[in-house]
């Protein structure tokens, strides 16, 4: 999928040389003081020459194309440097010129394209599936205040745990520290409607979320297992739009935009646009991006008492599924993140602050006791040597 370059080639210089002096149509060229050398003008093939009428040579730089690519790129510059934030607590930089209200659009423009190319492959509400994938995202979102499923009640009262109060009575969100917006505005928060889709495509094994939309596909559930492990992938992708990494990658489409208006303007396509296209927009995740929605889904799933070390289990099992079905099944959510070994040391190392998160929660004691009760008596999800198939 990825473009080559287009051969570049450069034109030859032709230069133009004087006649020898026995010829009556000889030319004259002046004497220059600081050399006893006569200077020659070369052009390239196919076009006029640079020489003045005198046979003075143009001084570099004075091509209108250039000066033009030069102002465009120094207000460009500007323009960045300007949109320039810092993410908490990894110190990343990153442009961002993209609202939190345009951010809402585009989520609500993907919502109904999905629902339209899906089309009869979505599970209806009513079916078990579903209502198990509803479940698992409404406990996420309500203990974090990031919103409501569409068509359920509203919670009277907002979990302690996902937004505080700070000093001056405003709400803040406690992920901020990897990279959550302070002022989620349109694109999540306690009023936000969440639209679920359950897709029936066992060979798939995806999920994905944007502001006001998850998509779960049912070829990753057999991986997940139970609802823990279905936690963990979703907490991971509500992560993705509580860090505002949509918006992020809607703002670097602007970046290229205005490379792409530059060497326009140069007059040179020479397939690099193409290429930084290909490797920032149509890779979805940077590792960056995913390391910070690990961390924020680890603490969306702990609050919503979750076992947290069902995280690191998850992504082992991803793994192994990797290795097992690459060729067979459509692994694009592996194959749009880092690899499943490095994520798992990650989470591993920080699962001390997720049992904190859930041990600060009075309300966990008794729903983990309603988990393993659920656990010993449900159907378990299998994976077998002909396929992803359900038990």
């Amino acid at each position: 999928m990825f473009q080559a370059l287009r051969a570049y080639a450069r034109p030859k210089a032709f230069p133009v040389l004087p006649l020898r002096s026995g010829t009556r149509s000889a030319l004259r060229l002046p004497r220059h003081f600081s050399s006893s050398q006569r200077q020659n003008a070369y052009v390239r093939f196919g076009q006029q020459s640079s020489q003045t009428p005198q046979g003075w040579v143009k001084k570099p730089g004075s091509n209108p194309r250039v000066q033009l690519a030069g102002v465009v790129l120094a207000g460009g510059i500007v323009y960045y440097v300007s949109h320039l934030e810092q993410v908490p607590d990894t110190g990343r930089w990153r442009f961002m010129n993209t609202s939190t209200k345009r951010e809402a659009q585009v989520g609500e423009l993907l919502r109904q394209q999905t629902r339209e190319e899906l089309g009869d492959s979505i599970l209806p509400p009513n079916h078990p599936l579903t209502r198990h994938v509803h479940r698992v995202v409404s406990r996420i979102l309500h203990s974090s205040n990031l919103g409501t499923i569409r068509g359920e009640a509203k919670p009277n009262i907002l979990s302690r745990f996902g937004l505080s109060m700070d000093s001056q009575g405003g709400m803040w969100s406690q992920d901020v520290d990897a990279g959550a917006a302070e002022t989620p505005g349109a694109a999540y928060g306690p009023q936000k409607e969440w639209d679920v889709i359950v897709v029936n495509d066992k060979k798939m094994v995806n999920a994905m979320a944007s502001p006001g939309l998850v998509v779960v596909f049912t070829g990753i559930l057999p991986v997940c297992q139970d609802e823990e492990g279905l936690a963990a992938v979703l907490g991971h992708e509500i992560g993705h739009v509580v860090a505002r990494h949509t918006a992020e990658r809607l703002s670097s489409s602007s970046v290229l935009l205005g490379i792409t208006a530059i060497l326009a303007i140069l007059g040179l396509d020479i397939g690099i646009s193409n290429l930084i296209t290909t490797y920032t927009l149509e890779l979805p995740n940077s590792r960056t991006q995913e390391r910070e929605a690990d961390l924020i889904g680890l603490r969306l799933m702990s609050r919503a008492c979750y076992d947290p070390a069902a995280a690191p289990q998850m992504f082992a099992r991803l793994a192994k599924v990797e290795q097992k079905f690459a060729a067979s099944i459509n692994m694009d959510f592996l194959r749009t993140h880092p690899s499943s070994e490095s994520r798992v040391k990650l989470l591993e190392d920080r699962l001390d602050e997720g049992y904190s998160i859930l041990a600060a929660n009075p309300e966990c004691a008794n729903t983990r006791q309603q988990f393993e009760e659920f656990k010993r008596t449900s159907r378990e999800l299998k994976i077998t040597n002909s396929g992803i198939e359900f038990a």
